[in-house]
Formats: structure tokens, C-alpha cells, sequence
């Protein structure tokens, strides 16, 4: 893999609790790009959804290290800032929103559905449907084969994943993490990778790509479960719930332990999934029988490891006593200089590109697509993957 957009970062100036000090840390070449997209996504929630955020508010933005600018260093800067929209977007969802009117359609089942009717009639949408439907359209301007895949995974996400069964008790460890699989990463921040590199991976290879990037996923969810166990204990006494979504607590349970040797569990279980995924980056950069864009992207997926770990140790987030620093808190509260480029094309505008774009688009994830749309049933409550 070529490294055209990132840097290695120095390993004494960060910490990972141990958990992925095996993983090198690169970072994006200008997190700006991020702070302008997800920062410009806050103010057009004030805008089109609620002019009120609470003030516990804390999203994918961190004083040092921003969520996509470590997690994906090799995004095309072009889409860096309309990534980081979407992406805060999910997180104001999640974070802000307590639920989802059960009669609405999900936001981004809303989003592809505009995008595939080309409809310019968005007088009667919300205001969550309007930003995601903006950001969509102009995934597909930008590079609509990926963009397409991308879209089509995020559908999945919200039909399977995205908090869907985050009211479930789970008896096991193992049951949990089948399911944080799919609310992790198999599905979100495959997507996400996809279109930041513009990947184009062949069909018959998407089923390996999820067997190889198994141990990932699994690493990812318990690394946010040991840091979120807090606000997830939280939101469930709030809810009235005697369990709680998270694997720390289903191993409390299952195993019969106290809080901290749960912990240490996950820990051990995190850093063994870390090395087998190591191990699979190795080999796979070895196989001559696999596309080029698949090996580039099970390499690229280590990062988001090592990113991950560093942002959470150092997110508002996760951590109330931290907070933005000076360049982001003065943008969040006066504005980003420019805008994200969402707002830079009209709604018939981005139709138009749309539509012209759509005609080179490939038939066969198209129909996939209609498949997946027959196949969404009750929405839910968007979930941030982190």
C-alpha cells in the first residue's frame, strides 16, 4: 500500500493502555479538513434539525487526535470533510436524538431512497433527512462506485447493526460480539473505508473481506465497550434497563467476575485479536489469488485499530474532564470559515450530477440495493458505531 495522505506518528508521544502497542499510529495529513466537516455538520443540526445540543455533547472530534484523521490517515483529502459530516452526523443521531418516530422511515434508508428516485421534492423531509440525502447525492457525484457500495453497506448497518438490539440481554460474550461485529464495523466503518479510498472490491471477494477482518471488528467493539461502560451504565438506569449493552457487564455476568476483572478480560481478548489481525495483514499481503484493493484494504483496517485506541483514551467522549481545543471550540461556537461542500450544491444541482453520474454506475450493485431496500422493515434509533 502506498502512503500518499498520512504520516507515522512518534510512539513515545501517545499512549494505548497496551492494548494495540504492536499497531504503528499514522495520522491524516491536516485534521483541519475533519474539524471543518464535522463542526459544519453541529451547526446545520442547530439549523435543519434542533437549535438546541445538549451541553453533554461530545462527538468524533478529540483536542489531539480526530476519529477519521487517525482511524482512516490514507482518506483522499477531497473527502475528508464530507466524511467527518457524515460521520458527526451519526453521532448527533445517537447521542442526541432519544428515538426515532417508529412511523419515519430510517434516515439513510430516506437518504438512498432519494438518491435512486432522483427526487428533488425534499419540501416534506427532516431536517436529518435532508443532510443525509445531501451528503449521498454527493457521494455518487463524486465517485459513484464506491459511493454506491458505501451507501448499500450503511443501509445494511441500520437494518442489522446501528444499536438495533442494544435493548437485548445477551447470555454470552460470544453472542455479544457476533452482534457487536455487525454494529462495529462490518458493515459502518467498511463503508466508510471504502469510499475514503475509493476502493473498488470485486462481489466474489466480499464475503473473505469479512472473514479476514473478523479479529478487527471484534478488537474495535471491545476497545469502545472497556471506555464506554460509564455513559452505557448510565443510559440504561435512564431507561429503566437491568442490563447493560456492553461487553464488560455481559462478562460480569456470564463469567460470575466483578467490574475490573471483566476489564481485564476484554484487555486480553483485545490485544490476542489484535495479533491474530496482524498476522492476517501479513498473510494476506503475501496471496496472489486476491485483488489489489482488498489487500490494501485489510491493511488499512490496522489503523483504525491504533487510531481508535488513541482517540478514545483522549476523547471528550469518553472523558468529561477533557475538552476541544482552542481552534475547535471557537469553530463550534462561531462557525467553520467555509462550507463542507454539502451545502455548496442546490438540491436540483446535485439531482442533476446525480443523474448523470447514476448512468455509469453498475447494474449489478443496484440491484443488490433494491434487494436490501424490499427488505427493511421497522426502522430504528441510529446507533454511533463509537
Amino acid at each position: 500500500m502506498e502512503y500518499q495522505f498520512s504520516s507515522i506518528v512518534d510512539p513515545s508521544t501517545y499512549a494505548t493502555a497496551g492494548l494495540c502497542d504492536v499497531v504503528p499510529l499514522r495520522v491524516h495529513q491536516t485534521q483541519e479538513t475533519e474539524d471543518v466537516g464535522a463542526i459544519a455538520a453541529q451547526w446545520d443540526w442547530r439549523k435543519h434539525v434542533s437549535p438546541t445540543v445538549s451541553k453533554r455533547y461530545r462527538g468524533s472530534l478529540g483536542p489531539e487526535y480526530n476519529f477519521l484523521s487517525v482511524a482512516f490517515p490514507e482518506t483522499i483529502p477531497e473527502r475528508m470533510k464530507l466524511l467527518a459530516y457524515f460521520d458527526e452526523f451519526i453521532f448527533l443521531h445517537d447521542d442526541v436524538v432519544e428515538a426515532v418516530d417508529q412511523k419515519e422511515v430510517s434516515p439513510v434508508v430516506r437518504l438512498l431512497r432519494l438518491a435512486y428516485k432522483a427526487d428533488n421534492d425534499v419540501s416534506r423531509d427532516t431536517g436529518r433527512h435532508l443532510m443525509v440525502s445531501k451528503v449521498s447525492q454527493q457521494m455518487l457525484a463524486i465517485d459513484p462506485v464506491p459511493a454506491t457500495e458505501t451507501l448499500a453497506l450503511w443501509v445494511e448497518w441500520f437494518d442489522k447493526g446501528a444499536g438495533r438490539r442494544n435493548h437485548t440481554r445477551f447470555d454470552s460474550l460470544e453472542e455479544y460480539l457476533e452482534y457487536r461485529i455487525l454494529d462495529v464495523g462490518k458493515m459502518y466503518l467498511t463503508g466508510v473505508a471504502i469510499f475514503a479510498m475509493g476502493l473498488r472490491i470485486p462481489p466474489h471477494e466480499h464475503e473473505l473481506r469479512s472473514q479476514l477482518c473478523r479479529p478487527a471488528w471484534v478488537a474495535l467493539g471491545l476497545t469502545n465497550d472497556l471506555y464506554s461502560i460509564d455513559k452505557e451504565r448510565e443510559a440504561a438506569k435512564t431507561m429503566g434497563e437491568d442490563h447493560v449493552c456492553n461487553a464488560v457487564w455481559v462478562a460480569q455476568q456470564e463469567y460470575g467476575l466483578g467490574e475490573d476483572e471483566a476489564k481485564e478480560l476484554c484487555r486480553e481478548k483485545t490485544k490476542d485479536c489484535v495479533v491474530q489481525y496482524l498476522q492476517t495483514v501479513e498473510e494476506v499481503s503475501r496471496r496472489t489469488d486476491v485483488s489489489r484493493d482488498l489487500k490494501i484494504f485489510v491493511e488499512a483496517v490496522q489503523y483504525i485499530l491504533s487510531g481508535n485506541v488513541v482517540w478514545t483514551l483522549g476523547a471528550p467522549r469518553y472523558h468529561p474532564e477533557k475538552t476541544h481545543n482552542p481552534r475547535q471550540l471557537e469553530r463550534m461556537a462561531n462557525g467553520v470559515p467555509e462550507a463542507t461542500g454539502v451545502e455548496r450544491l442546490g438540491i436540483v444541482g446535485l439531482v442533476g450530477a446525480f443523474s448523470r453520474v447514476f448512468q455509469i454506475a453498475v447494474q449489478g450493485l443496484v440491484s443488490t440495493l433494491q434487494g436490501v431496500f424490499r427488505s427493511i422493515s421497522t426502522p430504528s434509533k441510529a446507533h454511533a458505531p463509537f
